[in-house]
């Protein structure tokens, strides 16, 4: 990858590159959300080479070469570079709430916490004022 970046030439091959390294990785777009912060660890503002356009703008009017820019049709923040030779289409992402349902280990740590609060809440009000639990019996619970 170019050490320095001196010119918009520069930053086009720049881009070209994590265009394709992104998608070599992970098989996803190159965000432009990205970009700001990946030029400026190597001390470079892209500002100064799109001038007042937008960098998405920018994008539009310039040419990457061996790179398409593609866009969300609804998701106006997911912009993004991939390989000109692949086709992608947003759908084919795993959905958010997909992402966010899967079970994890840490999800189901303290289910017997819950199950014995639940409990707690069915017994009279009576009962429930007089009753003290243990934080050590708590923890427990949730560890386990």
């Amino acid at each position: 990858m170019t050490t320095s970046i001196d010119d918009a030439n520069d930053v086009k091959d720049f881009l070209r590159q994590r265009a394709q390294e992104t998608w070599d990785e992970r098989q996803i777009p190159y965000y432009l959300s990205l970009v700001a912060i990946d030029l400026k660890q190597k001390g470079v503002d892209y500002r100064t080479f799109t001038g007042p356009l937008r960098l998405a703008q920018w994008l539009t009017r310039e040419d990457i070469p061996d790179t398409k820019l593609v866009a969300h049709p609804t998701v106006k923040a997911k912009v993004g570079l991939i390989p000109a030779g692949v086709d992608f289409d947003f759908s084919s992402e795993p959905a958010a709430d997909q992402i966010h349902s899967r079970s994890r280990p840490s999800d189901r740590r303290g289910q017997e916490l819950i199950k014995f609060v639940d409990s707690l809440a069915a017994m009279p009000e009576t009962a429930s004022a007089e009753l003290s639990v243990p934080a050590k019996v708590l923890i427990a619970l949730l560890r386990s």
